[in-house]
């Protein structure tokens, strides 16, 4: 999934999330936010949030839920949003 942020400021973040190998990175303007493996996880909902721009700062925060049960096997809703407005949603 990928989007933009801010107006006069421009950044493009990338989300990606691998379900074979549990990979999920975050990268702004290609540069790697984060870059983790998650291979077990108690909760169905995991939250990132990250700071995006310099002179014009906002708030990114990426929402992905997963099902409770064989969770590897079926579809992940991930939601993303800019100072708390929803401005991309795909499937994991």
């Amino acid at each position: 999934m990928t989007f933009p942020v801010g107006n006069a400021e421009r950044h493009i973040v990338v989300f990606s999330f691998d379900k074979f190998w549990g990979r999920l990175t975050i990268t702004v303007d290609g540069q790697s936010i984060v870059d983790t493996v998650r291979l077990f996880s108690a909760s169905t909902v995991k939250t990132y949030a990250l700071e995006v721009g310099q002179q014009e700062r906002h708030t990114v925060r990426i929402e992905k839920h997963r099902a409770t049960f064989f969770a590897g096997f079926r579809p992940q809703q991930v939601y993303a949003f800019v100072d708390d407005v929803l401005v991309a949603q795909g499937v994991a």
